[in-house]
């Protein structure tokens, strides 16, 4: 099932989606879902930037 749910969300991610794509890896990083290594290479940029614009870490926890 969530091989499934990669497999849709990259496909978005190459029609254009990237931006929802990006929105769905942080949130699965913030609950605790997915680690930053999970993530997709070609996303990790956008996802790290998104992180640490909330204030963030690439964990997913509040900065020091």
């Amino acid at each position: 099932m969530l091989k499934r749910l990669w497999i849709w969300l990259l496909f978005l991610c190459l029609k254009g989606g990237e931006v929802t794509m990006v929105t769905v890896c942080v949130s699965l990083i913030i609950n605790g879902r997915r680690t930053f290594t999970q993530i997709p290479v070609i996303l990790q940029a956008d996802v790290k930037s998104d992180l640490e614009a909330l204030g963030l870490g690439i964990d997913g926890k509040p900065l020091a």
